[in-house]
């Protein structure tokens, strides 16, 4: 007779988690329970880099200097109110550090851009434009306005000319674009303005440097123009073709564009005459989170 105990199932107690786990195992009807999942850590904030901190003050600089040309064409004030809001805000502009802190901030800046700065891209497309000389001994007079250092120095084909308002080095010239003149028939071959164009905080003058290039450039010569992404591609008064219709008046055709992660280029040669057509300031965006970056031709 068999025992009754080999008859018995066995009560529950006498397994272990490990035997009960094995057993399900061998019989496939075991579920792995779900892993219990590390939360992520939060992560920390970034820190705040020279290159942050460099787009900051260039902004800020941008918008004092655009207050501070408002103030002074606007008629409305009186005297006394102007020259203390003048005063004020040229304070406000020095604290920062002014067009030192301004222009060391974008020549920093001008590093992080890589193959993509003002000067690789000019060099590129007179290239591919064809418009270096044959030989060296003819060399192309080029005009660099706003000019951090003189970078087309070491191009032997290139008479560079650099100017700007505080030079920051020697091979720069000190000199006001808008009284800069040439004699006629000494015009250039190239003028650059690379992000000089939006410093300048009154519409109206910045449509009168685009004017004053027709002065500067000689007929066939080339322009290049160098703008920050948003104030083409997310203004409320200024798109890409609305610019470069303001260039065309002026006797300027679009050679060729490209915009990177945060400026525009533009490469343009002076083929016409200007035209008698005016660009007022006009919405052509709406929407409230446009900026107000525009120029009057």
């Amino acid at each position: 007779m068999v025992s009754s105990r080999f008859n018995m199932a066995a009560p529950l107690s006498n397994f272990s988690p490990q035997t009960g786990e094995a057993c399900q195992r061998k019989t496939g009807s075991f579920k792995a329970a779900p892993k219990d999942h590390k939360k992520k850590k939060k992560q920390k904030p970034k820190p705040i880099t020279e290159v942050r901190v460099d787009r900051s003050v260039i902004s800020k600089l941008h918008v004092l200097n655009k207050e501070l040309d408002a103030v002074r064409s606007d008629q409305s004030l009186s005297r006394g109110t102007k020259q203390a809001r003048v005063s004020q805000l040229e304070t406000e502009i020095q604290k920062i550090g002014g067009l030192d802190a301004y222009q060391a901030a974008s020549k920093r800046g001008a590093c992080c851009h890589g193959n993509t700065t003002t000067s690789n891209w000019v060099i590129k497309q007179l290239k591919k434009f064809k418009v270096k000389p044959a030989t060296e001994e003819k060399k192309l007079r080029l005009l660099d306005v706003g000019a951090l250092d003189n970078h087309y120095q070491r191009n032997s084909w290139l008479d560079c000319t650099a100017i700007d308002l505080n030079p920051q080095t020697d091979s720069v010239i000190k000199a006001d674009f808008f009284d800069f003149q040439v004699v006629e028939g000494c015009e250039y071959d190239i003028v650059v303005l690379s992000l000089v164009i939006n410093f300048v905080g009154d519409p109206k003058k910045r449509g009168d440097m685009l004017r004053h290039c027709c002065q500067l450039t000689k007929e066939n010569g080339h322009l290049f123009v160098v703008l920050p992404l948003p104030c083409l591609s997310n203004s409320r008064y200024l798109t890409h073709k609305l610019f470069c219709d303001m260039l065309d008046s002026l006797g300027f055709q679009k050679l060729c564009s490209h915009d990177s992660k945060r400026l525009s280029f533009f490469m343009f040669q002076r083929i016409g005459k200007r035209k008698s057509k005016s660009f007022p300031k006009q919405v052509v965006r709406k929407g409230p989170s446009h900026n107000n970056f525009s120029i009057i031709v």
